[in-house]
C-alpha cells in the first residue's frame, strides 16, 4: 500500500526524511533565536509553551512543501499556515480536533533535549475510543492527517524541551478550499483574530501503521537491535558452557533464583535503575492480535507497556539477559537463535485498572513468528502488590512461575501462560522474546 492509498483508508500516514536534518537544526536555532527577542506567545491550548503562528519563514516552508505533498498524498493541497511551539516540561496537547483551515495537517519534530526522548502524539478516528495510537515523530519526519477529522493529543511532556512545527493544509477540491492562507492576503502575515481549535473529552484507538510506512529511522547516534546486537547477541549466546543433556527431552519454562545461579539475576538495585526509565518514557496501551487484527481489549490484556530501545543507557540490560539465555540455551533449549532483534518491554500491571493478561503464547504471524524463548524479569517486589501471577502450561501441566524480584523466568514461546489479574498495587516486569529460524 503506498502512502496516498494508506492515507485514504487510515486517514493519516507517516512520512521519513521530508526535511534534511541540518534545516531541522538551523529551524530549531531559529525558534529559540525568535524566543530570546521576545517574538513567541502563549496560547490557551498549550499555556507552558511558546508558540508563533505564521511565521515568514517557516509558512515559505508550508508552501515549498505543498507541491511534492500533494503528489505522495493523492491531493491537491492549498497552504493556509503554520504553526510552532517551543513545548515545555509538564506541557500537555489537550485531545481536540481542529478547525476548517487545518482539514489536512503534518506534525514534524524539527528538534529536541538531548536525553529527553521524542513526545509521542496520539490519534483517533472514534470520539468514543479509549487508547489512541501512540506515533513518535523522528527529527525531519512528518505525520501527515485529517486534521478535522481525527482526534489528536499529547500526554504530560517528560523531557525538557521539544520543538514542533504543524504545517496546515485544505484540499483545493474539497469543502474548505476557501480557507486558503487561513483567508489572510497572503502567506506569513498575522491574522486579526485566529480561531481557536475545538476542545476534546474522550480518547480512542487507532491501528497502527504499517511496518513499511511507519516506522522511522533510528534516533541519532542509537544503533538499532540489528546493527547491534545481530552480532553482539550472536557471540553472548555462543559464549555459554555447552553440557549436554539427553536429546529426549522436551524443553519446558526454566528460572534463574536466588538458589539457581543467582549470578543471572537481577538485583534490586537493577530493577530500581530499570524502573527509572519510565520516567522519560511514554506509555502505550497494549494490544491483542497480529496487524492490521491488532486492538485494544482490556478484557483479554490490560497493561500499559513502555518500550526500551538499544542504547548507551540501556546496553547493559540487553547484555546481562542475553546472558543468562545464552546459559540457559547452551544448557537447556539449543535453539538455533539471532538473537534480541527488538525493544524490551516494560510492562506496568495496575489494580485500579484489573491488570491481567489472558492465557495466550507469543508466537503468531509477522516478526512473531520466529520467536523462540520468551523471557520474564519482575521488578516489584513480591509485597508490592497482591495477584499478578504469571502461569505457565509447562507441558501440559500449570506451573506458577517464580516470581521473586530480578528473577529471570525463561521458556518456549509456544507455550500457553497467562497473568492472572493484580488485586492491590502494581506489578512491574521486562519481557522479551528471543527470535531464530523457523522451528524445523
Amino acid at each position: 500500500m503506498n502512502p496516498a492509498e494508506y492515507f485514504e483508508k487510515k486517514r493519516y500516514v507517516y512520512l521519513s526524511n521530508v526535511v534534511p536534518r541540518q534545516t531541522c537544526e538551523d529551524l530549531t536555532r531559529y525558534m529559540f533565536n525568535l524566543f530570546e527577542s521576545g517574538k513567541l506567545s502563549k496560547d490557551p491550548q498549550c499555556p507552558l509553551s511558546d508558540s508563533i503562528y505564521g511565521d515568514p519563514v517557516l509558512d515559505n516552508l508550508l508552501q515549498a512543501l505543498a507541491g511534492p505533498l500533494s503528489a505522495q498524498l493523492g491531493v491537491q493541497l492549498l497552504p493556509t499556515y503554520t504553526y510552532a511551539r517551543i513545548y515545555r516540561p509538564g506541557e500537555v496537547l489537550v485531545r481536540h480536533i481542529d478547525r476548517e483551515a487545518c482539514e489536512i495537517s503534518g506534525t514534524m519534530t524539527l528538534g529536541f533535549h538531548d536525553g529527553s526522548g521524542i513526545w509521542p502524539i496520539y490519534f483517533t478516528d472514534r470520539e468514543d475510543d479509549v487508547v489512541g495510537n501512540s506515533v513518535e515523530i523522528n527529527i525531519g519526519d512528518l505525520v501527515m492527517y485529517h486534521g478535522n477529522e481525527l482526534w489528536h493529543w499529547r500526554p504530560k511532556y517528560k523531557g525538557q524541551w521539544q520543538v514542533q512545527v504543524f504545517f496546515h493544509y485544505v484540499d483545493a477540491n474539497g469543502p474548505h478550499a476557501n480557507w486558503a492562507h487561513d483567508k489572510r492576503n497572503s502567506l506569513g502575515t498575522q491574522r486579526d483574530a485566529i480561531p481557536r481549535d475545538a476542545p476534546a473529552t474522550k480518547t480512542a484507538f487507532v491501528e497502527p501503521l504499517p511496518q513499511t510506512v511507519q516506522t522511522p529511522p533510528a534516533a541519532p547516534k542509537a544503533p538499532t537491535a540489528d546493527e547491534e546486537f545481530g552480532t553482539l547477541h550472536s557471540k553472548i549466546i555462543s559464549d555459554g558452557v555447552i553440557i549436554r543433556t539427553s536429546d529426549d527431552i522436551f524443553p519446558g519454562a526454566t528460572t534463574y533464583h536466588s538458589g539457581f545461579n543467582p549470578e543471572y539475576m537481577f538485583t534490586p538495585q537493577d530493577c530500581a535503575r530499570i524502573l527509572q526509565l519510565q520516567e522519560r518514557i511514554y506509555p502505550v496501551k497494549s494490544t491483542v492480535g497480529d496487524g492490521d487484527k491488532s486492538k485494544y481489549d482490556p478484557k483479554v490484556r490490560s497493561v500499559d507497556t513502555y518500550n526500551i530501545e538499544y542504547s548507551e543507557d540501556t546496553a547493559w540490560i540487553f547484555k546481562k539477559i542475553a546472558a543468562a539465555v545464552g546459559k540457559a540455551n547452551a544448557e537447556y533449549y539449543r535453539y538455533d537463535l539471532y538473537g534480541i532483534t527488538h525493544a524490551l518491554q516494560l510492562l506496568h500491571y495496575k489494580a485500579t485498572e484489573n491488570g491481567h493478561y489472558d492465557w495466550h503464547i507469543d508466537c503468531g504471524n509477522g516478526n512473531s513468528a520466529t520467536r523462540k524463548i520468551s523471557v520474564s524479569i519482575p521488578l516489584t517486589p513480591r509485597n508490592a502488590y497482591r495477584g499478578g501471577e504469571l502461569w505457565i502450561n509447562n507441558n501440559g501441566n500449570e506451573i506458577k512461575a517464580v516470581d521473586e524480584q530480578g528473577s529471570v523466568s525463561m521458556f518456549p514461546s509456544y507455550l500457553l501462560h497467562q497473568v492472572t489479574p493484580v488485586t492491590e498495587g502494581e506489578r512491574w516486569v521486562i519481557v522479551i522474546w528471543i527470535n531464530g529460524p523457523r522451528f524445523r
